[in-house]
């Protein structure tokens, strides 16, 4: 059996689909049924479809609507749960490059083939979203990555603003007739035929506050999600570890034999799995606790000796160097020029 017949995508994702073939006036019901996929299941905002049938779905889908712009009327169904805990902590991101980061970060949650496919290239004068499903297979048909850019877009303006705008849009795509209607919904210049699928966006914009901000909101649904992919995919052990990391963090049981413990598995075999993984263990618990740490700081329920604990430091005056080191300020001066 092909490794790509486990890969699946969540129902909610796949409910937009469905929703848009319906609003193109034919039956989704129908549809599900051809290519093998349990209609039921949509009302189930958990469950999973099999990735190889999503694609005959895209497939079938833009073959009997036969609007090129199919990929962008899926987009615009979307709906904070439709990426799970992960479009709330969109949403709560104090910006939209954390946002962005963390949409990288956890794309799995939408797909579990979607390992690196939501790639970010940024400088001081650009910042640019690419999608790259070439490494996908089944390759996925061009309006479902279509739809995956402009969903990037449709969150942006939920977190920034009906006036977020791009500065121009890539697209791998064939040119269709009718351009005008990609232009507007990108609201940029788009141009098809092109080596990647990406939006580029002014890298000052991103590192704005969004009023939408709220740490406790990202840390509870990072959290959700950090859960859920260390269940969904057990060969994940940097989830998982992730997962354990977070909840074991308060209690100061850190160490690399407690977390592979905890996980039922030998400290040499944690060792081996991560170094698989490109990571070691020290540095998934700096890179968790750095995480964590802008969340806390920028939370003023939190004290920061508080915050010391709840990040595992035996001392205050660890975490205040090991953050100065993170963001190069102290704790007091972030919160102060986050709340200023």
């Amino acid at each position: 059996m092909h490794p790509s017949t486990h890969y699946s995508a969540l129902s909610s994702w796949v409910l937009l689909i469905a929703k848009a073939i319906d609003a193109y006036g034919f039956d989704s019901r129908e549809l599900f049924e051809k290519v093998g996929l349990d209609y039921k299941k949509l009302r189930d905002p958990v469950a999973r479809f099999s990735f190889p049938a999503v694609v005959r779905l895209w497939q079938l889908a833009t073959e009997i609507t036969r609007d090129p712009g199919f990929g962008l009327s899926v987009a615009s169904y979307w709906h904070p749960t439709t990426l799970h805990a992960l479009g709330y902590s969109w949403l709560a991101s104090n910006n939209l490059g954390e946002a962005f980061e963390r949409a990288s970060r956890y794309t799995r949650i939408v797909n579990t083939a979607a390992s690196g496919v939501l790639r970010i290239e940024k400088s001081a004068a650009s910042y640019c979203l690419i999608i790259d499903g070439g490494g996908l297979n089944p390759h996925p048909v061009p309006a479902s990555l279509d739809a995956a850019l402009a969903m990037m877009m449709v969150m942006s303006r939920a977190a920034y603003g009906e006036d977020f705008r791009s500065l121009r849009v890539s697209l791998r795509r064939d040119k269709p007739e009718d351009t005008q209607r990609f232009s507007d919904f990108f609201a940029a210049p788009v141009d098809f035929s092109q080596a990647e699928n990406a939006m580029w966006v002014d890298p000052g914009l991103v590192s704005e506050p969004l009023a939408t901000a709220n740490p406790e909101l990202v840390r509870i649904n990072d959290q959700i999600v950090t859960d859920y992919l260390a269940k969904l995919d057990r060969s994940d052990v940097t989830m998982q570890v992730r997962s354990k990391l977070i909840e074991h963090l308060p209690t100061g049981q850190v160490s690399e034999a407690e977390i592979a413990a905890s996980i039922h598995i030998s400290q040499r075999s944690l060792q081996r799995r991560l170094r698989d993984q490109g990571m070691t263990f020290t540095q998934l618990l700096e890179n968790t606790r750095r995480d964590l740490s802008s969340q806390y700081v920028r939370d003023p329920q939190h004290s920061f000796n508080e915050i010391a604990f709840l990040l595992g430091f035996s001392e205050p005056s660890n975490f205040s160097r090991a953050f100065k080191r993170w963001y190069g300020k102290s704790p007091s001066q972030y919160r102060l020029a986050m709340t200023s």
